[in-house]
């Protein structure tokens, strides 16, 4: 015997509300361009704190600077990248922008030495400290042609992929007035 006006509760897969999360997808090229505009801020704003305190002690105590300046203008943005890769999958760009790093296949954690090859391969200090700025637009280009995954060759070369966490946005139809 049922209650007039009762229905049964739709099972919970049906309601999307309790519909399990997408997964995540390999993430497009205007966010990837995005969060690293937004890394190269955060680096760069990082970096001329650190210079400023290093010319200010430099200069109280008398030693010698300018070496220290060189080598934490190249150093610095490398550990920005590999350090929060390392630690967290992502770094502050990516995170603004919902995007994380894991390695391709299994999407298992990057590790430290993933990180810090891939940290390494896309810094255009240290390519142009080995003389081959080649690199970072080498794998612009590559990351553009390759179509499906979109990976540069810092990616591949590590085994790594950018993944888009963030839920895809609904398209809804025009009411068509």
């Amino acid at each position: 015997m049922s209650t007039p006006g009762w229905t049964p509760a739709p099972h919970p897969w049906a309601d999307p509300r309790y519909a399990p999360p997408p997964a995540p997808r390999p993430a497009d090229f205007g966010k990837r361009f995005a969060a690293r505009l937004l890394d190269l801020v955060f680096a760069g704003l990082l970096t001329v704190i650190v210079n400023l305190v290093i010319v200010g002690v430099g200069e109280a105590a008398g030693f010698e600077w300018v070496y220290l300046l060189a080598a934490n203008m190249i150093v610095l943005p490398i550990l920005y990248e590999a350090v929060q890769l390392g630690a967290w999958h992502t770094t502050l760009g990516k995170r603004v922008v919902g995007l994380t790093v894991v390695r391709t296949g299994d999407g298992a954690p990057v590790g430290w030495a993933r990180a810090g090859g891939r940290a390494l391969l896309m810094s255009p200090y240290f390519s142009l400290f080995l003389a081959l700025m080649v690199i970072p637009l080498v794998s612009l280009v590559w990351m553009l042609a390759d179509a499906p995954e979109r990976r540069g060759l810092h990616g591949r070369a590590t085994g790594t992929t950018v993944l888009d966490t963030r839920p895809p946005q609904p398209v809804y139809a025009s009411p068509g007035y």
